[in-house]
């Protein structure tokens, strides 16, 4: 696209490589740029386009948001930044040795140091495949030798798709408008499948969802929230088919033709979009070369078990603060603040990064939500837990606190999320809310009623006194 005008291929050797072109690459190229004016800077990316929010390519699939507004840095960006960015680049291996990397076109490159912000990739189940011959010529035809439907091979079905880049989203886009597909189905009822099932609602879409748990939105929200979303689902005509999953997809010539569910029902399908989950990108990384657990492990640097090597963003594993362990948090905020602290660290800076929490805040079907920290715990004898709860069945709003230690480390708000950032707040700067906690859950809830010694923190200057 318009980016290639402003691509550079013709060094092989660069001061700082970052692999990946999204929001944690992106924020360590710039705090790189702020202290290394000269510093050669190369960003090597394996999408074909300039950078985007990918919490938007859902909007742009349904149409309510245009290609141009999708884009979070500007098309001069690169240029104004001498930022050599190379598109259509597949990281294959990295050689920590001679500091060097190698792609999927042959190229190699040596560097300096290394930011590695690959993100993470779709996970694809293996699906047993139920193939249909074509004018009975299943002999000569390679689109009847799918014995199973996996990583490998599901993008070689019409039909299928993930739906985390802008590519596959405007493949789906185009895929929908081409074939007049009316209806879709959703394997998963994370995030990433009801955002999806939100985006073909608004295209005017029948749904089906089907999620292998007892309810929709497990890893984010609770029972009584889940129920929330579920509902305003099947108020539009949605299905969703609980405790269930896809155990065959069936295969006519090359393309997806309906899907059979573990509990025998079948579904007629021509377009299945498969939304169970991501996981980090870290196949490059081969032979024990750095210290991988789900993803890359860093230190408070951002710094990986390599000299020079940092990461950063959805594939690198620091530190939770209400876990107290390192863990994946693929979260925007979170990945722009890791990406800064390694480019800073990068370019001979000293900056710690000290630990961030599970955050995600999303409208699902004009309904806003909200879940920070550990929203799941139970309470239990001797772990000092406690959880309050308010649901207001008249206004379809819920909240949920989750105490530990008289210190917040859980919130989940459907319906109504004004003043989640004070939540915020008190989680992550491990605020005693002990004389508060009566008011906690109030619809008022602000800034007038948080501790004293936190609110000095909040509001302060001459004058103020508290």
């Amino acid at each position: 696209m318009e980016v290639k005008n402003y691509i550079n291929r013709t060094s092989e050797i660069t001061d700082y490589a970052i692999i990946g072109n999204s929001a944690a690459g992106l924020a360590a190229a710039e705090s790189i740029r702020e202290l290394d004016k000269t510093g050669k800077i190369s960003i090597l990316s394996e999408e074909d386009c300039r950078n985007y929010s990918k919490p938007l390519i859902t909007y742009l699939m349904e149409g309510t948001v245009s290609l141009d507004k999708i884009h979070f840095k500007s098309k001069n960006f690169y240029r104004d930044n001498n930022i050599d960015i190379r598109l259509n680049t597949r990281v294959k291996s990295i050689d920590i040795n001679k500091m060097s990397l190698t792609c999927g076109d042959g190229g190699r490159y040596r560097f300096k140091k290394l930011l590695i912000s690959s993100g993470g990739k779709p996970i694809i189940p293996e699906i047993k495949a139920v193939c249909t011959c074509i004018n009975n010529n299943c002999k000569s035809s390679k689109s009847n030798s799918f014995c199973s439907v996996n990583s490998k091979n599901y993008k070689d079905i019409e039909g299928i798709f993930t739906l985390a880049t802008l590519s596959d989203a405007l493949k789906i886009k185009n895929f929908i408008k081409k074939n007049n597909i009316r209806e879709v189905s959703i394997l998963g009822g994370g995030l990433i499948g009801l955002k999806s099932a939100e985006a073909f609602l608004e295209m005017g879409m029948s749904i089906n969802i089907i999620e292998l748990a007892d309810r929709i939105l497990t890893a984010t929200f609770d029972e009584q929230a889940s129920g929330i979303i579920e509902k305003r689902i099947i108020s539009k005509g949605s299905n969703i088919y609980k405790n269930n999953t896809i155990e065959e997809i069936h295969v006519t010539g090359k393309k997806i033709s309906g899907c059979g569910l573990k509990d025998g029902r079948k579904i007629e399908c021509s377009l299945l979009i498969i939304a169970i989950g991501v996981t980090p990108d870290t196949g490059f990384i081969k032979n024990g070369a750095l210290k991988v657990n789900r993803g890359i492990v860093v230190d408070k640097y951002m710094r990986t078990s390599a000299k020079n090597i940092y990461a950063a963003g959805d594939v690198a594993e620091a530190r939770d603060i209400l876990l107290g362990e390192k863990r994946c948090i693929a979260i925007w905020p979170l990945a722009v603040r890791q990406g800064s602290v390694a480019g800073i660290n990068m370019a001979g800076g000293d900056k710690k990064y000290n630990g961030g929490f599970f955050m995600n805040s999303v409208e699902i079907l004009d309904i806003p939500t909200i879940s920070m920290g550990m929203t799941n715990i139970t309470e239990e004898k001797g772990k000092n837990i406690e959880i309050l709860k308010d649901f207001n069945p008249g206004k379809n709003t819920y909240k949920k606190v989750v105490i530990r230690d008289k210190k917040i480390i859980g919130v989940i708000m459907a319906g109504n999320i004004e003043r989640a950032g004070i939540y915020a707040g008190l989680i992550q700067n491990e605020i005693d809310i002990s004389s508060v906690k009566d008011n906690i859950l109030r619809e008022d809830f602000g800034i007038v009623n948080l501790p004293v010694d936190y609110k000095k923190h909040l509001v302060s200057g001459e004058g103020i006194e508290i």
